[in-house]
This record gives structure tokens, sequence and C-alpha cells, in this order.
């Protein structure tokens, strides 16, 4: 074994939650050993060698043997922490040790240049802790075994965090996002980007992969992708003019490119860009066509709910400038529709009746029913247009939105159990657990816990006696218009709910919140976020 193992290797000597009252100071001291403290709820400040920093909710603290430590709970709440105790020491070759933790060990050498850093993907590392505490609670020789493992691997974890938050430069990242904005139809050498951040090529590539997502070759190709489907939707260029202006010189690589990012050939895309498309449907199935890039020439508005001119909700207002607002809430007529003159007609059975002569005056009418999730309705309308991997990516962007959501509320949804509710004039609709993209939302997606007397599909009407008899912890009230809550506010058996003594009843303003689409889905992830995530006092 090397000396560069022995030095990385580390033993836990204990883990333990500790809790302080809100007020609560820690008198100097110094640490015998090695210490990795993590924040799980709350904030304070810590002195550490007479520096001192603020610390809250996510936030890791390293001290190595003989530093000097004081700390002070803020007085709004208490302070909850974990607290490991480790210490250094060699392994000899012969240690089976060695052969099971070798990949960990490579990568745990922590520093003490950053004693402070924030956690990225807080409810990993708290499940990590989780687990760790609950292994080595047992005292046998194979749960002493796997303890030190799972304490290798939270080592792991908490050095790649902190490698990430020790590399400068996002104002450099951002100076050179704004060099390839600027300039991504001239020939670009992406290896020259990181003297102009002024860091090392690999330092310079995590940091920008960390800021955008992408490399910064996948980044200069987005760019150059987006202003060509721009320009091949106006039906002005050729597919070689095209790929010139957007910095291709070889037509046939541009072309080729094109078709394994799109899904289909410059040319196609060009021909379906110039289709009118007309959306007739009960969900905002222009969300879908939106994301990939098809803008439709009519789609559904609900005037009368939305605050928006359009009818639109908020997040589709500004998108859908330009297409005609097709009033939902009354009867649809087909020869309103037909009158536009459209490509295509991508409909849904809004009014329970089949197809009639008048819808199938159209070149192309796409027909389809209810699925039960956002991404079956975005993979079917993608196969209609022949954008398949354009809305892979999409899915993908958006379970990387709903799983980083899930680890920012992580300090909320593992709070009790929870009950959503719609009021609807004297109606209470109770939603269940499973059968609907808004259930599917909060809890399968963002963690929320629901009251595990909850178990029916979709919602129930009329839920009120059946939401007396559950008297839930907390409740979320969706889609539900001030006046009903504030006649429901009214009602003594509403204010004898546990939920609404304890002060557990959360009421956003979620009118324009819509899970059925990508972009809904995003805007009702963010505000939802923001929304309890302030409610907690974390905002």
């Amino acid at each position: 074994m090397s000396a560069h193992h022995k030095k990385m290797s580390h033993f836990l000597i204990s883990v333990k939650k500790h809790t302080w009252s809100a007020g609560f100071r820690l008198r100097s001291r110094r640490v015998p050993t090695h210490v990795l403290c993590y924040v799980a709820e709350g904030c304070g400040t810590v002195t550490i060698n007479d520096k001192t920093g603020e610390i809250s909710l996510g936030t890791a603290v390293l001290l190595t043997p003989g530093m000097r430590i004081e700390a002070l709970a803020t007085e709004k709440a208490p302070l909850v922490f974990y607290v490991l105790s480790y210490v250094e020491a060699a392994l000899q070759p012969t240690n089976q040790v060695v052969e099971i933790t070798k990949n960990a060990l490579h990568t745990a050498d922590l520093r003490t240049d950053s004693i402070t850093f924030p956690i990225s993907l807080p409810a990993t590392l708290l499940s990590k802790l989780e687990e760790l505490a609950a292994t080595i609670s047992n005292q046998d020789y194979a749960a002493v075994l796997h303890g030190q493992l799972l304490f290798y691997e939270l080592v792991s974890f908490v050095h790649t965090e902190q490698l990430q938050h020790g590399e400068k430069g996002t104002g450099s990242v951002e100076a050179t996002l704004a060099y390839m904005q600027k300039n991504y139809r001239e020939p670009l050498d992406v290896g020259f980007l990181p003297r102009i951040a002024q860091m090392t090529p690999s330092s310079y590539c995590r940091a920008f992969k960390r800021a955008t997502g992408m490399t910064p070759s996948e980044y200069l190709t987005h760019l150059r992708m987006k202003q060509a489907k721009e320009l091949l939707a106006s039906s002005q260029y050729s597919v070689k003019d095209v790929a010139r202006s957007v910095g291709f010189s070889d037509e046939l690589y541009f072309s080729r490119l094109f078709k394994k990012r799109e899904g289909l050939p410059p040319y196609i895309y060009m021909k379906q860009a110039g289709q009118r498309v007309a959306v007739v449907s009960k969900l905002f199935l222009q969300d879908h066509l939106l994301a990939m890039g098809i803008q439709p020439i009519v789609a559904p508005s609900f005037p009368n709910y939305y605050t928006t001119k359009s009818g639109f909700p908020q997040h589709l207002h500004h998108r859908l400038r330009g297409t005609k607002a097709l009033n939902a809430e009354q009867t649809i007529d087909p020869q309103e529709i037909m009158s536009l003159s459209p490509d295509v007609i991508v409909r849904m059975n809004v009014q329970g009746r089949e197809d009639t002569d008048e819808w199938k005056q159209t070149p192309q009418t796409l027909l389809f029913n209810d699925y039960l999730h956002w991404y079956e309705y975005q993979m079917h309308i993608a196969t209609m247009f022949h954008k398949e991997s354009v809305a892979e990516g999409i899915i993908q962007h958006i379970d990387t939105v709903e799983k980083q959501a899930k680890d920012a509320l992580s300090s909320v949804t593992r709070k009790g159990r929870w009950t959503i509710l719609r009021v609807l004039g004297d109606e209470v609709r109770m939603y269940g657990v499973y059968g609907h993209a808004l259930t599917d939302l909060f809890y399968h997606k963002l963690g929320f816990q629901p009251d595990p007397r909850v178990t029916h599909a979709s919602y129930r009407a009329d839920a009120f006696s059946e939401l007396l008899a559950l008297d839930p912890e907390r409740i979320i009230l969706i889609w539900s218009e001030k006046s009903h809550v504030t006649a429901l506010e009214q009602n003594p058996l509403w204010r004898g709910l546990r939920a609404v003594q304890e002060n557990q009843v959360y009421y956003p303003d979620s009118r324009d919140w819509d899970p059925w689409g990508p972009l809904g889905r995003e805007y009702m992830i963010q505000k939802s976020t923001s929304f309890f995530l302030q409610a907690a006092g974390h905002g």
C-alpha cells in the first residue's frame, strides 16, 4: 500500500446528532480529533481560530485536531447538526478493509483550506448520515465493518463537494459564456476559453459544467443549433446558408449533427417548422409543443380563470404571442379552427364525442386520449412531429429539476404527513396518492410524504366529512379561490382540525401552477419550492 494511501486512511470514532436550543452558545474549545459537522436545520455563527462565519442548513464544517472553535445558534430557531469524529491511521496491505475501501480512500483527502462550505445536495448527505448513525448503533462486528464502509463513502462525497466549492471562477465562466454567445458564428476554439477565464483547463471544464450543465463544446453546439432552428423555421435560407451562418463550414457535418440532436434532417425540420399547427384540448398541449420549438397558430385558453389578457397561464402568456387564444370554456366550433387553414390539428376528444366530418377536413388530425404522466403526452406529441430525441432531452431536464427541488425541500418534506385539498365553492376535494399529475409531482417527485391513511387515486369530490375523520397533520390548499377558502375558514368544523389549530395549513398562490407540461411543471416547481422554503423560514 502506498504512503499516499496510508496518509489518506480515516477511521470513524463516533457520529452524533445534536440539537441546540435557540440562542445556545458553545464556549471556545479545542477539538481533539478530526471532526466533520453538518447543519441539518437552523442557522447560527461559528468562529474557528478567530475567523467567524455564518452557518445554516446545508453547511459543512471541517476541523482538524487542535483547532479552536466556538459557535452560537440563532435566537430564532434551534440548531440541529451532526458531528462525526474520526482519526487518521495507516492501513497495512494485508488489512482486508483496504480492498473494500480502496476507491473511496483514493478520493478522501479532505483539505483544510475551505473549512466551511455549502453542500449542493443536502438530502443526499443527510440520508448518508442517517444511514451511518443507524448502522453504527448496532455493535456487532458486521455492522462495524459496514459502518466504516459507509463512512468512507460519506467522506468521499464530502471531499467532492469541497473540491467543487473550492474551484473558483464562476465569474470567469460567465465571461466566457458571453464570449461564446457573441462569437459562436465564427470558428471558435474551445481550448482557448480557459485562458480567457484564467483557469486551468480541468478546473475550467468542471466550473463550466456546474454553471451550464454542459461541456464547453456541448454549449457551443447548443448555441449554434438554437440559432439554426430559428433560421430554418423562417424558410428564407437554404440548409447550406444556415450551416455557414451558425459557424459550420461543412454542410454535411452540420446536417448529421442536426439530425442526431433533433431527430430529423434540417430540410425536414424546415418543412415541419412551416406547418400551421392548431391545438384543441382540455390540457395545455401547446406547452409540450413550445418546449420542442413548435409555435401553434391557435391554442386553448381559459379567460375567466387566468388573469392574463390572453387567458393563457402566466408562464405561457409571452411565449404564445402571435398564437390565437381559443376559449376552451365554451363549446369549440370546428369551423373556427378550419377558418385558420391549419395543416395539423393536435386534438383531444374534449367534448366526449367521436370525430365528425367537420374535424376531418384538415389534411392531418392527431387525436389521442388521456395519459397518466405528463411525459407520455410529451413523447406522443414528439412522435407525431418526429422529435423523439428532443423530447427525451426535455424529460431528462425536468427529471433533473425535480431532483434538485426535492433536495432543496428536504428540510420541509421530511416533517409530518401531508394532505392536498382543493376548495371549490361548497365542495372540498381531497387528492389521492397516485393517478394525477399534481400528486405525482408533490408525493413522488418532490418528496412530500402523504398521510398513510389516504390511499385512493386521483381525487375524491365532496370529501369534507372524510377530511374531518382524517384530521390531518398538514394541509396544502391548491387551486382554491380566496373567497371559497375564506368561507371555509368560517366553518367551526374546519377550525377544529389539527392542521388548522397548529397553523399547518399552506395556501400558495397556485392559480398558474400546471404540472401537465414541461414548461408549466418547471414553473410550478420553482414557485412551490420558493413558497415552502419561505413558509419554513429558509427563504
